[in-house]
């Protein structure tokens, strides 16, 4: 009988610890994503009134620039500030592209900890 009542003692201290384990990582994983959203909303936020006030300002500045020219070269001056927009817009693009791509990996704390609690466990 002494042996059975030994038993769940290391059980009870293996559940715990399983369950401390599992508590902590939920709070490191929940202060990531908070942190995550935070900044995609803020980046987002950010990036979309930065963007509109910008074309508004380049299409202002297009529109200046093409009628103070003569009215011969006007749609020359047109596909020729369409062409610099695009080539800048797709610019922008890409970069956008290349951030995220090499952008830093999201809950990458969580991960960690969960790789090296499954190496202590093995």
């Amino acid at each position: 009988m002494s042996e059975s009542s030994n038993n769940p003692r290391p059980l009870n201290r293996l559940a715990a610890a399983a369950v401390g384990l599992l508590h902590a990582h939920l709070g490191i994983f929940s202060i990531e994503l908070e942190e995550a959203r935070e900044r995609l909303l803020r980046t987002l936020i950010l990036g979309v009134l930065g963007a509109s006030l910008l074309v508004m300002c380049l299409v202002a500045f297009a529109w200046a620039l093409v009628l103070y020219l003569p009215h011969e070269s006007r749609v020359v001056m047109l596909v020729v500030v369409g062409a610099i927009f695009l080539a800048i817009g797709a610019g922008c693009v890409w970069l956008a592209w290349r951030g995220f791509a090499r952008g830093p990996q999201p809950f990458a704390v969580t991960l960690e900890e969960l790789r090296r609690d499954r190496e202590r466990l093995l």
